[in-house]
């Protein structure tokens, strides 16, 4: 005969039960928990999508995280946007109002805090079929979202950057570019340079396949 199972007592019984919640969404209880996991996602995975809003303040860690890779791509709100520094190599966005801090890593896992964009009372971490719609709901502010004024552009290309290498690639002098730009033959050699140095060319010629690959 069987003995009935009370409330409570089915209650506990699924939350022992490794099929009920554990098998999509996992809770990471606190920042360290939530930091570890995004570490050990990042060496991982071949690419990352992230969102960063300043609604609960800036994280400049998570901020330093998300853009310890070359492979991905940001979206950030205008304030976390000046924050970012200038050494990054990730495509960057900037949407006026972001929906909430995410990390989506191949499609296969997303990271999510518990409250607002505030790591320190946990996270969220989902596994397909999840992470899927947060990976669309990614692509769909990307969409709407603009690069950020100044600053790097989907080629990696401040503004200034990308004015000067398209002049040159339609042919231009240095001089031409200057006169054009309101700048002088100098700061055009001087941004050259250090694209030659980013790219690791050592001739111009080389650099202008480079580029030309680039913001083709």
């Amino acid at each position: 005969m069987m003995t009935p199972v009370g409330p409570r007592e089915k209650g506990e019984s699924l939350r022992r039960s490794p099929a009920v919640g554990t098998e999509f969404v996992e809770l990471l209880h606190d920042r360290t928990a939530a930091m570890r996991v995004l570490e050990n996602l990042l060496v991982r995975c071949t690419s990352v999508r992230v969102v960063l809003s300043s609604r609960g303040g800036l994280d400049s860690a998570l901020l330093d995280l998300a853009t310890a890779t070359e492979r991905g791509r940001l979206l950030l709100d205008p304030t976390v946007a000046r924050h970012l520094g200038p050494r990054h190599r990730m495509s960057v966005r900037v949407l006026a109002k972001p929906s909430r801090c995410m990390l989506v890593f191949d499609d296969r896992s997303a990271v999510l805090p518990l409250a607002a964009d505030d790591l320190n009372v946990g996270a969220m971490l989902l596994r397909n079929p999840l992470a899927t719609t947060y990976g669309d709901l990614f692509e769909l502010m990307w969409s709407d979202a603009r690069a950020p004024q100044g600053g790097p552009d989907e080629t990696g290309l401040s503004s200034r950057e990308a004015e000067i290498v398209e002049l040159l690639l339609e042919g231009a002098t240095d001089h031409q570019v200057a006169a054009r730009l309101g700048m002088s033959s100098r700061t055009v050699r001087a941004v050259v340079a250090q694209l030659q140095q980013r790219y690791g060319t050592r001739s111009r010629m080389a650099l202008g396949f480079q580029l030309a690959r680039v913001t083709g």
